[in-house]
C-alpha cells in the first residue's frame, strides 16, 4: 500500500527495470493463485463494460460487484476503490500497447519518438471507445495516467545511456511527455484525423528540435553528458 491508502497496482516492464507485477501489499490475496487472477479479470471486464453504458461519477462498487457476480467484500479485497481499478485498467491498456523497439530504446531518436506519437494517438483513440469519455472526471484522471506513463518511458530511454542529472531527465521526460500526449488528443479534433503521418510531420520536429536545443546548451550530446 501506497501512501496514499491506496494499492496503485501498476504494471511495469522489466525493460525499464521495473518489476512487471502488482505494487503494494493486498493482504489475504495471493496474486498467483488462479482463481484471484480470475476474480481480478471479473471485475476488470465488469468494470469495462459498465464504463461502456454509464458515467464514471454514476458507477458504484455494488454495480461492479453485481456485474462481476461477486460480493462488495470480494471487490475490496482486490482493490481499495474503483479509482484504483481504473488506475490499473488504465495501465494494463497502456502497456499492452508499447512497441518492444520502444521498451528496448537506449537512445531518443527521431524514429523512437515516432513510435511514441503513434502509441499515444492510438491509445487514446481505442480507450476512449471503450469507455463514455464524455465525463470530465475519468477523462482528467486518464489524461494524467497516460502523460506520466509516457514520462517513466522516456525517463527510462534517457536514463540508460551515462549518468544524467536525474531531475533534468525527469523535466525534460515530462514536457516530452506531456506534448506528445497533449498533441494526440488535440489531433482527435482535427478534420482528417487518420493521418496520423502528418500528426508525426508535426510533433517530432518540435520535439527533436527542443532536445537539439538543450544539447546546444552542453547538457545532453550523443546520449551522453557533454565534456567539460
Amino acid at each position: 500500500m501506497n501512501s496514499t491508502g491506496r494499492f496503485p497496482g501498476k504494471l511495469y516492464s522489466q525493460h525499464m527495470g521495473i518489476i512487471d507485477g502488482f505494487e503494494g501489499d493486498l493482504g489475504m490475496v495471493n496474486l498467483q493463485d488462479p482463481r484471484v487472477l480470475r476474480t481480478r479479470q471479473l471485475i476488470r471486464e465488469a468494470f469495462r463494460e459498465l464504463l461502456r453504458n454509464e458515467e464514471f461519477e454514476a458507477i458504484t462498487i455494488k454495480d461492479i460487484a453485481k456485474k462481476a457476480t461477486i460480493n462488495r467484500g470480494t471487490f475490496y479485497a482486490h482493490y481499495e476503490d474503483k479509482y484504483a481499478l481504473l488506475d490499473e485498467i488504465t495501465e494494463q491498456f497502456f502497456y499492452k500497447r508499447v512497441p518492444g523497439q520502444v521498451m528496448n530504446a537506449r537512445e531518443f531518436t527521431a524514429e523512437i519518438c515516432d513510435q511514441l506519437i503513434l502509441l499515444a494517438y492510438h491509445y487514446i483513440v481505442d480507450f476512449y471507445q471503450i469507455c463514455r469519455m464524455d465525463s470530465k472526471s475519468i477523462a482528467a484522471l486518464v489524461d494524467e495516467k497516460i502523460k506520466k506513463l509516457l514520462q517513466q518511458i522516456i525517463e527510462g530511454i534517457l536514463s540508460k545511456g551515462q549518468n544524467f542529472d536525474r531531475h533534468q531527465i525527469q523535466i525534460i521526460s515530462a514536457m516530452i511527455g506531456s506534448t506528445i500526449y497533449s498533441a494526440a488528443h488535440q489531433w482527435l479534433n482535427v478534420e482528417d484525423n487518420t493521418r496520423t503521418d502528418l500528426l508525426i510531420n508535426l510533433v517530432r520536429p518540435y520535439v527533436m528540435k527542443g532536445l537539439e536545443q538543450y544539447d546546444s546548451c552542453g547538457k545532453y550530446t550523443n546520449g551522453s553528458p557533454a565534456a567539460p
